[in-house]
């Protein structure tokens, strides 16, 4: 606990990790200063597996790296690259199979985001998510790849897609919509309505070789949003979804894409979210200032909120799992706060019985049952630590004055 507790403020390990990932990111001129033996970089290297990003670093290597720099960076890289090329292919079968039976599936993140960083079989994924847009055709979406011989996973509980498995055990969501429903029913209203909007504003990605739709630059990065947003206000999220935020913005996106992305973020209050992001991988990743959403960058978020928010990011690993003491953030600090995340909470967990108001108390109890069981028997903390750190993430949420 106590060296995770620690990786929570940027150190040595985590400054020479983020100037490493910024030259990763970078398609020209990719050096960094950066050690590739010692105490540090063995430090720096496991920060970067706990958040996904270890294989981008494989893109400072050169010949004559010492052997703790292949055991530790390339040798990683390699099986993701391998993995990587596994899922493409079997992104490129699935779609075709639901194209052939008159399906359009929209690749979201994966090897979509992956195409734009310069090497992008280094970007690790782990698994395929596609949207249908026609929510009428979900059903028969999902009773094709049965057929196919995809198998529902047992005791799943997200509302927002269904995760299917093959005979290899790699998972396929097909996703009805954007997102799990937010506390904010006003976004989930907007939510429900863009959703088939996906389906009008889808280009043919070619990067890889492998033809595939996906959501066109203003709806791609709006969905990559809604995806950080969901993380970061249930656990978390690390340092990946950073990296894809500067390869998405760090090229040339049509202005009028941007426009109607701008128009997307104002519409579903996100706007101070973004400004953050901006402002983070402006001054930590190096995305050029003149290529972020908003062009201030970093001068439009003061420096302590974009400090926090690093921090943040560095304390959740990859899906913030880092930090036992990790729940939801609230939009608020007061008892009101945590009585409606509560409620919200026990509406996730029984989306059927909850729209029977009389069911309401049994509900709440057996949601607080279950919060219980989960942090003393399954996490090991008590609840009053969750609450806690969740109250303090929360000023954080507070800042960016959310669906506003």
């Amino acid at each position: 606990m106590q060296e995770k507790k620690q990786t929570a403020k940027m150190g040595g390990a985590e400054k020479m990790l983020l100037e490493g990932l910024a030259a990763a990111l970078r398609r020209e001129g990719r050096k960094a200063d950066i050690e590739k033996d010692g105490p540090l970089f063995f430090k720096m290297a496991e920060i970067a597996r706990r958040h996904a990003v270890l294989p981008l670093l494989a893109a400072l290597g050169g010949q004559e790296d010492p052997e703790s720099w292949e055991a530790a960076v390339r040798n990683p890289a390699k099986v993701v690259v391998r993995s990587n090329y596994r899922l493409l292919f079997l992104t490129k079968y699935v779609t075709r199979e639901l194209e052939k039976n008159g399906i359009r599936a929209i690749v979201l993140k994966g090897a979509a985001t992956a195409s734009y960083y310069p090497t992008p079989e280094l970007r690790k994924s782990g698994d395929v998510d596609i949207l249908i847009p026609d929510r009428g055709e979900f059903l028969r979406a999902a009773n094709i790849l049965k057929e196919d011989g995809f198998k529902e996973l047992e005791g799943q509980t997200a509302l927002h897609h269904l995760e299917m498995v093959n005979e290899e055990g790699i998972s396929v969501e097909i996703h009805s919509m954007l997102a799990e429903p937010f506390e904010s029913r006003k976004m989930n209203q907007y939510l429900e309505e863009l959703a088939p909007e996906y389906g009008d504003h889808m280009v043919l990605n070619e990067a890889w070789g492998v033809p595939f739709y996906q959501p066109s630059d203003a709806y791609h990065a709006f969905y990559l949003i809604v995806h950080m947003l969901q993380h970061f206000l249930r656990a978390g999220f690390g340092l990946k979804f950073l990296c894809d935020w500067v390869v998405f913005w760090d090229r040339e996106v049509r202005p009028e894409e941007k426009e109607v992305f701008l128009r997307l973020v104002k519409e579903s209050g996100t706007e101070g979210f973004v400004r953050i992001l901006d402002g983070a991988c402006v001054r930590y990743l190096g995305l050029r200032e003149d290529r972020a959403v908003f062009r201030s960058g970093g001068q439009s978020v003061s420096a302590k909120v974009l400090e926090d928010f690093m921090e943040e990011v560095f304390a959740a690993g990859e899906f913030g799992h880092d930090e036992s003491q990790r729940m939801v953030a609230m939009r608020g600090t007061g008892l009101n706060a945590y009585v409606r995340e509560f409620h919200h909470q026990m509406h996730l967990n029984y989306p059927s019985a909850g729209k029977v108001f009389l069911l309401w108390p049994a509900l709440w109890a057996a949601t607080l049952a279950r919060f219980l069981h989960n942090n003393r028997a399954v996490r090991k903390v008590k609840g009053r630590e969750i609450l806690k750190k969740a109250g303090k993430r929360s000023r954080l949420i507070g800042r960016m004055k959310l669906f506003s």
